[in-house]
């Protein structure tokens, strides 16, 4: 008997010490959370060398999760117990931000090509002859995810404000996969996360670069000639349709941006609010070392990743712009 209870008690013993673990060892590992933006096979093995950098960097313990889909994704943030971060949407740092009454805190915001902001694009085929958002009445709008910023949210209240009632639906799961159906024609236009169309480095030396406000394919389309901007004139551009370029190498002469949603904070590196504070430093100090080598910034900035060129300090009210086209309340502060 007595045997049978000093067992007991080690077991209790043992139970007691997992349960106790400190956020980020074997026991307690932390989750980074990944939303299913773009292309998953690529999402998974670069969140792992992400997971393996911190490791090395802090010696914490960081598993890598791809949420399932957008509601996934903020349904753990929600759930989490002092041991979740992740790179949520701005639509989605907002909604959790307001269904945990302030349980997540945003410490930096992705920098793309230089600019901490972007927005959502209706494309549709240029075939279409679409030069208005009325245009877009009674047609089938392709979409990734209700749960979508730029893909689903945003273009839903900038549609509705305009009077645009659109007459069917398809929901791809991926932006990638809405812009594959437009290509091939189940739908007549799609949403999707936008970039500004980038100048020359001569030109950025002196400040000349696309603004919120321009054209959105200023120096990529040449709306006289109805044909692509000649190469050695031509901008870059790497908006949604850069992704399907490969294959697809005439989709920005086939797909052209009837308009634009925005301007949208970027996504961004958030932790739920009971996360050891000390830990949020680490982690945050170790991600920006580590976009700022080589190696990371392939990483980072991989198209078919989450495309950081870098990364900047963000804060909650960043957001309320967004909050006010969500409808969401602004917190008091």
């Amino acid at each position: 008997m007595r045997r049978l209870l000093v067992l007991a008690l080690v077991a209790t013993l043992a139970i007691s010490i997992v349960g106790f673990a400190q956020v980020g060892t074997k026991d307690k590992p932390i989750y980074m959370l990944l939303p299913p933006s773009t292309d998953t096979t690529v999402i998974g093995p670069s969140g792992d060398k992400i997971a393996e950098y911190l490791f090395q960097e802090t010696g914490l313990y960081v598993v890598p999760v791809v949420a399932a889909d957008y509601a996934a994704l903020a349904e753990a943030f929600r759930t989490a117990d002092g041991d979740v971060f992740g790179i949520p949407t701005s639509s989605q740092y907002c909604q959790i931000y307001n269904e945990t009454n302030g349980g997540i805190i945003p410490t930096m915001g992705a920098v793309r090509n230089g600019y901490v902001y972007y927005f959502a694009s209706i494309y549709a085929l240029r075939s279409k002859g679409y030069t208005s958002l009325a245009d877009l009445s009674g047609k089938t709008w392709i979409y990734n995810d209700v749960g979508s910023g730029s893909g689903y949210k945003y273009p839903k209240v900038y549609m509705q404000q305009a009077g645009v009632q659109w007459a069917n639906v398809v929901e791809t799961g991926g932006h990638v996969n809405s812009m594959v159906a437009l290509l091939q024609g189940q739908g007549d236009f799609c949403t999707g996360y936008g970039s500004p169309p980038l100048s020359p480095q001569c030109l950025k030396d002196q400040g000349i670069r696309w603004e919120w406000g321009d054209d959105p394919e200023l120096m990529v389309w040449d709306h006289f000639n109805n044909a692509l901007v000649r190469d050695g004139l031509r901008w870059a551009c790497e908006d949604l349709r850069f992704a399907v370029l490969k294959d697809y190498p005439d989709v920005f002469t086939t797909v052209g941006v009837v308009s634009v949603v925005g301007p949208i904070p970027n996504d961004c590196l958030a932790f739920v609010s009971n996360f050891p504070a000390d830990l949020v430093t680490k982690i945050t100090n170790a991600l920006v070392k580590q976009i700022g080598t080589p190696e990371g910034f392939e990483i980072w900035n991989n198209k078919k990743f989450y495309q950081w060129s870098g990364m900047a300090p963000v804060k909650d009210s960043d957001f309320d712009l967004m909050r006010a086209v969500l409808g969401l309340p602004v917190p008091a502060r």
